[in-house]
């Protein structure tokens, strides 16, 4: 296992130094082009990222150039702030991350814009956001339909009501897998959500 603190250290180096080449270098180290910053990951133990933490993982995806497969921050309590920072990046050059898990993250409402950048930008094939309390789905939906790269959408647990159904509802021609369950959509909610199934 890769101890992420020291990981991050690293990274942090690379950044002070600005040097592009010792991050293309030591991608490579990455298995798969996996980066799993979550606690129970292949990296381990790391339950919060700071700020400066983002930032130095934010410097060191963008200036890697190479195609992401996995960027796994799961249970890292970025929160609606550490997503504007981190946003900065993924929405700078372009990026190629396939797969996007921002799981129990402690983000809402007010990252559902910056979320609709990132799907814009990363065109992921997956986007995990279970756990978190985001509402407001309206920039994602127009992302995801615009797009139509995102494939798998997990939003378990999060404060979706049947207010959001309709945005969801137009995602559906473009979702191959959709988990939306742990909500509070509501009969009226499902009914609205299913019209887009058929």
């Amino acid at each position: 296992k890769i101890n992420s603190v020291n990981v991050l250290y690293l990274f942090q180096c690379f950044q002070e130094a600005q040097d592009d080449v010792l991050c293309t270098f030591h991608s490579e180290s990455f298995d798969n082009g996996v980066i799993v910053m979550s606690k129970n990951g292949i990296i381990s133990h790391q339950s919060k990222l700071f700020p400066h933490q983002l930032v130095s993982l934010g410097f060191f995806i963008s200036r890697s150039r190479r195609k992401w497969k996995e960027l796994n921050l799961q249970i890292c309590r970025i929160g609606d702030d550490g997503m504007k920072l981190f946003h900065q990046f993924l929405c700078g050059d372009k990026q190629e991350i396939t797969k996007l898990n921002l799981s129990s993250n402690n983000l809402t409402e007010a990252s559902s814009h910056l979320i609709g950048d990132i799907i814009r930008h990363l065109q992921p094939h997956t986007l995990v956001l279970d756990c978190n309390k985001i509402t407001n789905l309206k920039n994602m939906s127009t992302s995801v339909t615009a797009t139509c790269t995102v494939k798998v959408l997990h939003m378990y647990n999060n404060n979706i009501t049947s207010q959001d159904a309709v945005v969801i509802s137009d995602m559906m021609s473009c979702l191959e897998e959709l988990d939306i369950t742990d909500n509070k959509l509501g009969d009226h909610g499902a009914e609205l959500i299913s019209k887009g199934i058929t």
